[in-house]
């Protein structure tokens, strides 16, 4: 295939300027043969440059299964002859786990006619891609946070009805369990909405542990642990000097509730953290983006606990403010979980 610009710039002046786009440029020839392609290309597609050039193009990229759009779009060009707009598609190299996002721009070397559709055999192609990965990660974040925030809405607010048409329309008392039951269901849910819904991975939403920092994380958790039950003993100590009473009953205690209150913690953390102050975090683009997402989500939280009164609420909203900036340093929810056991349990104990 010979130059297209030949006549109007030698080739070392095309050469220079390909090799100084950062748009891959990539030209194969009527037997599928790689005949150029910048640097900017091969560093696109994971490949060296040099090696590839004389080597067939289906060979090296449409063999992989992964990258159905991407094998997709060359070969209707060069098996059907079809023109096609610019396209976005996911390409994952062979020897890479990380995905990317190209913008895809090719033109026929055959025809002068504008057919969808050529008759003519496969003569050539010249080929311009783009990065847009992180335009495109950026548009899928946020799409994502916003379903899941809307989920998450609709979910709270189903709650907060339910709980009020029992208590107040139907006069029915509900337990605390009930209450529990009701949030582990919001979880459940909201937990399938992004395993099928959402691009987020597992790591995104703080469930894989960050081994790397296991110590130092147990260590800040232990800490803030038993700096946070101190002041709860401390705050019920004040309370009942000053004849406060939050509560006439007593439902904490037992070694099974304990044991059921891990399970209710980690539920619990995973919708709080993971869920709620991920997502509003990486919808807020604001200075304190970090700062308010806590605030945001612990003012979320403690109305959760609206069922249990004002002094339950107002604790929950300031353990949550601590939990926040405990799962910001971490950047999973095991220490969280972990320390909202260990609080939340010793406030039951205390309040009820």
């Amino acid at each position: 295939m010979s130059n297209p610009i030949d006549g109007l710039l030698t080739k070392e002046q095309t050469d220079l300027i390909f090799e100084n786009m950062s748009d891959g440029v990539l030209m194969v020839n009527e037997d599928g043969i790689i005949t150029y392609m910048n640097s900017a290309c091969a560093k696109l597609l994971h490949v060296s440059a040099p090696d590839v050039i004389r080597s067939s193009f289906t060979d090296l990229f449409l063999q992989n299964k992964k990258n159905r759009a991407f094998n997709k779009l060359f070969k209707n060009s060069m098996e059907k002859g079809q023109l096609t707009d610019k396209t976005t598609v996911k390409y994952t190299p062979t020897d890479a786990k990380d995905s990317s996002y190209l913008t895809i721009d090719i033109s026929l070397m055959q025809q002068e006619n504008t057919s969808i559709r050529r008759k003519e055999p496969f003569q050539g192609m010249i080929v311009l891609i783009e990065d847009v990965t992180d335009s495109q990660l950026l548009q899928q974040h946020d799409h994502d946070c916003a379903y899941i925030f809307a989920g998450l809405i609709l979910c709270i607010s189903i709650y907060l009805a339910a709980w009020s048409f029992c208590r107040f329309t139907l006069h029915i008392p509900l337990t605390t369990h009930d209450y529990t039951l009701m949030i582990e269901v919001i979880t459940f849910v909201l937990f399938l909405e992004i395993a099928f819904c959402t691009s987020f991975s597992l790591r995104e939403i703080g469930l894989i542990p960050n081994i790397s920092r296991f110590r130092t994380n147990l260590k800040e958790t232990l800490t803030t642990g038993m700096i946070s039950c101190l002041v709860i003993i401390l705050a019920k100590l004040i309370l009942s000097l000053a004849g406060i009473k939050i509560k006439g009953y007593f439902i904490g205690g037992s070694l099974q509730g304990a044991y059921i209150y891990i399970f209710t913690a980690f539920i619990q953390e995973f919708l709080a953290r993971g869920v709620i102050q991920k997502s509003v975090k990486s919808l807020l683009h604001v200075k304190y983006q970090k700062q308010l997402s806590i605030f945001l989500t612990s003012l979320l939280f403690s109305l959760m606990h609206l069922p249990f009164g004002f002094y339950f609420m107002l604790g929950a909203f300031l353990l949550s403010l601590a939990l926040g900036a405990i799962f910001e340093r971490q950047k999973d929810i095991w220490g969280c979980a972990l320390l909202h056991w260990g609080c939340g349990y010793l406030a039951m104990c205390l309040f009820f």
